[in-house]
């Protein structure tokens, strides 16, 4: 996909990962809606790009993707104002193993509304004009992680999730691809955790210092790679340190399962 004149929804865009994808695309000439619960960084964010870049080239709004109803109505007023949506990038997520049962809701549960929404209001054979939804995962969506094991599930659970939405055989019709964004920790706010957050929070500071925090713009890569990728559907974009790899993890035809 060419990037130029292109819009885009993201959730979790006021800051760390998400933000990195928003500054991306609209350097890139992309229209953004932004979506987070952080008002004051969001708007203080999109403030900061629109005078860089135009008015209107980033719009804020205030959105709990735990909120099904309110998620809704900001894929509408998306729409509103891009006229359309040709990307979605379903960013918004935590760790708070504490809490799980929110996690679950926010990794789980808004991916798949979001998924859902972006599907209804992108796809061809509905009056959209297809595109690209890519949903965070991480590797911890691939990789067993003991340190976090239900924030390990909600991430398994969007890789198998977006792979089973790629393999879907009317995506031709729907004009719309789909990809899992795989980082390992990313040096964001989003890993400075409290200990409560995590089952196994010293042994988890130690593995992130023996492996090395991921900057952001090596992720940010790996983002526009399965966006700017027209071949690239269902796959896994594992971003680590040494590089960006795709991964494909889809048993096809029920080959190699027991008793086949």
């Amino acid at each position: 996909m060419h990037l130029e004149g292109k819009t885009a929804l993201v959730t979790g865009g006021a800051m760390g990962l998400g933000l990195g994808v928003v500054q991306a695309l609209v350097s890139r000439g992309v229209k953004v809606v932004c979506l987070d619960v952080a008002v004051e960084a969001g708007q203080k964010e999109a403030a900061t790009l629109n005078s860089e870049h135009g008015p209107d080239t980033v719009t804020f709004l205030r959105c709990d993707v735990t909120n099904l109803d309110q998620l809704r109505e900001c894929f509408q007023q998306a729409v509103t104002v891009l006229g359309h949506i040709d990307i979605v990038f379903n960013n918004a997520g935590l760790v708070m193993e504490n809490r799980w049962q929110y996690m679950v809701d926010v990794n789980i549960k808004g991916v798949v509304e979001g998924t859902n929404l972006a599907v209804e209001h992108m796809r061809k054979d509905k009056g959209g004009k297809g595109g690209v939804i890519i949903n965070t995962a991480s590797y911890a969506g691939l990789v067993p992680r003991f340190f976090f094991p239900v924030y390990a599930a909600t991430k398994f659970a969007v890789t198998g999730f977006t792979a089973s939405w790629a393999s879907n055989p009317y995506l031709k019709d729907m004009g719309l691809r789909f990809g899992s964004l795989c980082p390992t920790s990313v040096d964001t706010a989003f890993q400075r955790f409290k200990d409560e957050q995590l089952l196994y929070p010293e042994e988890f500071k130690e593995m992130n210092k023996v492996n090395g925090m991921l900057p952001v713009g090596k992720a940010v890569e790996g983002f526009l790679q399965l966006v700017e990728d027209d071949d690239s559907n269902g796959s896994n974009m594992t971003v680590t340190k040494h590089g960006v790899l795709f991964r494909r993890l889809v048993v096809e035809d029920g080959k190699g399962l027991a008793g086949q």
